[in-house]
């Protein structure tokens, strides 16, 4: 009866005719909860402490999820410290956080192996009706194969923004995407995550977007950012495809 009221409840916002769909991992299709907090959040607050012994609010390091690592940690110590431009923050500070929060990471993600409930499931779906499934982040690369390997998926490609020089909400994780998956029409593509910086990255693309709310931020702040539609989770994903209500 579950996935009944949710048909009941979600409107069918994504064409029948999608080809590839990129899912961003953590909050989206990876369940990253470490003690209660994101896996994210508590690796930039390890790093920051390790740094310098500043402290990050959960709500300030919130609001830099998403987006490329280095970027994010720049635009967190410019939160912290109360600038005005983050780029008033040196190249060679953000450089030494990054290699301090590499670490604090890896720490914590060796034995990542917890999907968000249904990801699998929505993955098994997408396939049948021959929809190409790609992952990607604003990890580190070693990190975000490591993850891919430890859930056993069956993605036709994973990608981070450190392989391909440029983060969210930069678009190229969507175009490389395409170019492996030989999908050249923007509006067969659909970009699924949890954050707004992931529905930026869609727009940028010209791709449809979901956005979904297992993450940290609020429907009210993914809604103001414009998605095509929210669902609760990546499980309720393929209720929201105009497919045929015959085929299974």
């Amino acid at each position: 009866t579950g996935a009944a009221l949710s048909m009941a409840a979600l409107e069918r916002c994504l064409p029948g005719d999608v080809e590839l769909v990129l899912f961003d991992m953590a909050g989206t299709t990876v369940d990253d909860l470490i003690c209660g907090e994101p896996l994210i959040i508590a690796a930039f607050r390890a790093a920051l402490r390790a740094h310098d012994g500043s402290e990050a609010t959960f709500d300030q390091a919130n609001a830099v999820r998403g987006y490329e690592k280095r970027e994010a940690l720049r635009k967190l110590l410019s939160s912290i410290r109360g600038l005005q431009d983050a780029a008033a923050v040196e190249e060679s500070e953000v450089e030494k956080l990054f290699a301090l929060f590499k670490v604090e990471l890896d720490k914590l993600t060796a034995f990542m192996d917890t999907e968000v409930v249904g990801t699998s499931a929505t993955f098994d779906a997408l396939r049948k009706r021959g929809v190409k499934i790609c992952v990607g982040s604003g990890f580190p690369d070693h990190v975000v194969q490591g993850i891919v390997k430890n859930m056993g998926w069956a993605v036709d490609a994973a990608f981070s923004s450190e392989a391909l020089g440029a983060g969210r909400p930069d678009p190229v994780m969507v175009t490389a995407a395409m170019e492996r998956c030989g999908v050249t029409d923007p509006r067969r593509v659909v970009k699924v995550g949890d954050t707004v910086v992931d529905v930026e990255e869609g727009r940028n693309a010209g791709v449809f977007t979901v956005s979904v709310l297992t993450g940290t931020q609020s429907r009210d702040k993914l809604a103001a950012a414009g998605p095509d539609c929210i669902i609760p989770s990546v499980a309720d994903l393929p209720l929201v495809f105009q497919w045929p209500q015959s085929s299974t």
